[in-house]
C-alpha cells in the first residue's frame, strides 16, 4: 500500500542546515517536522514516534549517520530514508549498498546541498512507493526441529524461473529449499545454518533435489529443453556417492544429465577442498553442467574458475540490486560479464527486481536473469503447471504492463 507524508525527521549536526530544511519543507506543504542533531538522538525519537520520511546526514560528530543506519537495520525500519553528505560519491554509494543490502528503504543518497526541487521530488517518491510491513524477527530452527521436518516430508523445492533476455522467455529454473507445513512456508534463512553446521545438510539437499526432479520430469514435450539448477554445498561434495546418486535419480525420472546444472554454493567448504574439486570434476564427466554461484563474493572464485570446468557464472545480487545508481556495482557487473564471455560461460544475473535493471543488464551483455521482477519462487508443482499451461512466456505480461 501507499501512504501520505505527514511527519518528517531531519537529522543534521548543524542547526543552520536543519533550519534551511525546515523552512524549505514548510513551503512545500503542512508537515510535522522534527529535528535531531545526531544519530543517537534521531534513533531515540524514531523509537518513540513514527515518521513517514527521514532525511539524514552521514557525517556528524558523536553518533553519525552510519550509527543510525546500523540501529535502523536492527529494528528492520521500513520508512523511506534520504541520505546526504559532503563526502565523496564513492563513500555515499558504499553507504547505500550497506543500507539496501539490509533492506532499508533508501530513496536516494545525494551530496550536499539539497535543493527545494529535490525535497519536493523526495516527498513525491516517498508518498508513491509501496511500504511493506516490518518483517518479524527470524526464528532459526534447532537441529531437532529441522530433523523433524525432514522426517515428516516438509522439505520441498520451490522453483524460480530464469529468463533468456533475448527472447524474454523461460529457459530454466533454480530449485530453492523451503520447509512447508500447513500454511507456513519457511525460508532457508531460518534453517540453513542448522543444516550446514550438522549432518542434516545432505538429507536436506537430497529432499529438495528429489522434489524438484519429480515435478521437472512432468514438463510437456515442447519444454524438455529447459534447464534445472540445483544447489550443492561444498560440504556435501565430500560424500563420494553423491554424484552417482544424483545421476540415478535423474535417470529414474527420464531426465538427461545435460539438463541439470549443479551450482556450487560456498556457505560451507570441506576441510579438504580437493575432495570437493574431485566431486565437481566427476559431475562434469557425467555430463552435468556446473555453475559457480554468487560470483564475486565467495572464496577464491577466480582460482576456481581457472581450475574447474564451469559452464555458468552467476553474478551475485549485491552487484545487481543497485546497478542503476551505483557506478561501482555497474563496473563490477560489466567486468563479470566480460570475464564470462572471455571464458565462454553463460552469465546469469540474480536479484533483478525492476524493468530498469532488466534493461540495463541486457544492455551490458547479460544473457540470462532471474528475480522477483519476473517471478518469485513458486512451489515446484505450481511452477511446472504454469509452464505447461501458459508456455515459456510465463511472467512476460508483468513487463508489458510496466512498460505501458
Amino acid at each position: 500500500m501507499t501512504r501520505e507524508i505527514h511527519s518528517i525527521l531531519v537529522v543534521d549536526d548543524q542547526e543552520i542546515i536543519r533550519q534551511i530544511f525546515i523552512k524549505s519543507l514548510q513551503l512545500l506543504g503542512t508537515y510535522q517536522i522534527t529535528e535531531a542533531s545526531d544519530g543517537l538522538e534521531a534513533f531515540t525519537l524514531i523509537k518513540s514516534q513514527p515518521f513517514d520520511l527521514v532525511f539524514c546526514d552521514l557525517n556528524m560528530p558523536v553518533k553519525d549517520g552510519l550509527y543510525l543506519l546500523q540501529r535502523l537495520i536492527e529494528i528492520q525500519y521500513t520508512s523511506p530514508i534520504v541520505l546526504f553528505s559532503g563526502e565523496d560519491e564513492t563513500l555515499l554509494n558504499s553507504a547505500k549498498v550497506l543500507a539496501t543490502h539490509y533492506h532499508l528503504n533508501i530513496l536516494d543518497i545525494v551530496p550536499k546541498p539539497i535543493t527545494s526541487l529535490m525535497l519536493k521530488d523526495f516527498i513525491e517518491q516517498a508518498s508513491s512507493i509501496k511500504i511493506f510491513p516490518k518483517q518479524k524477527k527470524l526464528v532459526t530452527f534447532t537441529y531437532k526441529q529441522l530433523q523433524y521436518h525432514l522426517v515428516q516430508g516438509h522439505v520441498k523445492a520451490f522453483l524460480q524461473p530464469q529468463y533468456d533476455l533475448k527472447t524474454n522467455q523461460v529457459c530454466g529454473f533454480e530449485a530453492l529449499a523451503r520447509i512447508v507445513y500447513g500454511e507456513n512456508v519457511i525460508s532457508p534463512a531460518q534453517f540453513i545454518n542448522a543444516a550446514e553446521d550438522t549432518d542434516l545438510i545432505l538429507p536436506l539437499t537430497k529432499a529438495v533435489i528429489l522434489d524438484a526432479f519429480k515435478y521437472f520430469s512432468r514438463l510437456k514435450k515442447p519444454y524438455l529443453s529447459l534447464n534445472l539448477s540445483i544447489n550443492l554445498s561444498g560440504k556435501i561434495l565430500g560424500d563420494e556417492t553423491l554424484p552417482q546418486w544424483i545421476e540415478d535419480q535423474a535417470c529414474a525420472l527420464g531426465i538427461a544429465n545435460s539438463s541439470i546444472t549443479c551450482e556450487l554454493t560456498e556457505t560451507a567448504i570441506p576441510s579438504d577442498p580437493s575432495v570437493m574439486i574431485v566431486a565437481l570434476l566427476r559431475l562434469r564427466m557425467m555430463k552435468f553442467k556446473l555453475s559457480i554461484d554468487d560470483f564475486g563474493t565467495g572464496f577464491a572464485s577466480l582460482e576456481q574458475l581457472h581450475m574447474l570446468p564451469f559452464h555458468e557464472l552467476k553474478i551475485d545480487r549485491c552487484f545487481v540490486s543497485n546497478i542503476i545508481n551505483n557506478p561501482k556495482s555497474r563496473a563490477l557487473f560489466s567486468r563479470s560479464i566480460s570475464l564470462a564471455k572471455d571464458l565462454d560461460l553463460l552469465a546469469v544475473a540474480e536479484g533483478v527486481e525492476d524493468v530498469e535493471t532488466k534493461c540495463l543488464i541486457q544492455k551490458l551483455g547479460c544473457s540470462i536473469a532471474q528475480g522477483f521482477y519476473f517471478s518469485k519462487p513458486l512451489p515446484a508443482e505450481e511452477m511446472i503447471k504454469n509452464i505447461n499451461d501458459v508456455g515459456l512466456s510465463f511472467g512476460n505480461q508483468q513487463e508489458e504492463a510496466q512498460v505501458e
